[in-house]
This record gives structure tokens, sequence and C-alpha cells, in this order.
């Protein structure tokens, strides 16, 4: 696995594998967080990812959860989330849920069908900045 800088993850995802999508995060102006100011952000590629995904599965564990990193993994666009999802599917075992940060603006932008289309490949829960709560769909 591959990480850039220090990675943050909410406390109910410490057993969760961390996967790195993104690095930093998209907005990075909350007043109240400071967590990605030391890095620029930018998306990783899906090769970058997919190899991070092949290394762990090539270990032959259950991994039930999966996180996916950094602040603001839900910018992504649509198609490219879609493939890493159905990925982590296809290739890790026992797979329960995956989590991600996001924030309300990103949310918004998805439409409707779009995040059924999420929650259908495993994604169950998303954290947001906006008042550090917790969005379960």
């Amino acid at each position: 696995m591959r990480y850039e800088g220090m990675i943050f993850r909410p406390p109910s995802e410490a057993n969760s594998l961390i996967l790195q999508v993104t690095v930093g995060c998209s907005y990075n102006r909350c007043t109240f967080c400071g967590a990605y100011r030391e890095k620029s952000f930018r998306a990783k590629s899906f090769d970058e990812v997919k190899s991070d995904i092949d290394e762990v599965s090539s270990y032959g564990i259950r991994i039930p959860r999966v996180f996916l990193a950094d602040g603001d993994a839900l910018i992504l666009p649509q198609k490219e989330l879609v493939q890493i999802l159905d990925y982590l599917n296809l290739k890790l075992n026992g797979l329960e849920r995956i989590g991600t940060y996001a924030n309300a603006r990103d949310i918004l932008k998805k439409e409707r069908e779009e995040l059924q289309n999420l929650k259908e490949l495993g994604l169950a829960i998303i954290y947001w900045a906006w008042n550090r709560g917790t969005l379960r769909y």
C-alpha cells in the first residue's frame, strides 16, 4: 500500500482497510479542520488504486470493511467511483461495507440514482465535514 502523507480516518473505521483514492481534501478550507493543509489535492489514478487493491487481495485474508481516504473520495466522477467499488467487490474476500469522507457540496452533486448505485456497490456510510456528522442510507 502506498500512502501519501498522514492518513486520517474516523474512529469507527479503526479496523477497516484504509484505501487512499485521493490525496488531501478537495475543499481544504474548513476553519475547524487542518488535517490536509500540508497536501495538495489530487485524485489517484485507477492504476494506483488497483495496484493497492491487488496487493492486499494477494494476502488472501477476509477484509469486511474498507475506508476510502483521503478527505473527499466522493468528488471522484461516478464512473471512477463505480470502477473502484466494482474492483473492490471483485477482489476482496468478505467485503461487507465501504465508507468515506465527503463534503455536503459533493454529496449534493451526485444524482439520487448515482448515490443509490454506490450504495448497491457497498458504499454504506459517508462521514461529512460540515457538521462532523454521519450519513447512513
